[in-house]
């Protein structure tokens, strides 16, 4: 199985996202990665789900 890691704006936008794909029968995780450049949160899902998972996110100003 492959997994993308779908970068959002804050730990509330990740809940967010998670919440509208599990209503949508979409298996998401959330994720959090620290670095040089800083922390940032993300959705990590199947990539099959990748078109519709954008699509969703996009819907509903989870991400842009």
């Amino acid at each position: 199985m492959v997994f993308i890691e779908i970068p959002v704006k804050s730990a509330t936008y990740a809940m967010k996202g998670k919440q509208i794909l599990h209503r949508n029968s979409i298996r998401a995780y959330v994720g959090k990665r620290s670095g040089e450049d800083g922390c940032f949160y993300y959705l990590n899902v199947h990539e099959k789900n990748k078109d519709a998972v954008v699509r969703l996110l996009e819907e509903n100003q989870i991400i842009n």
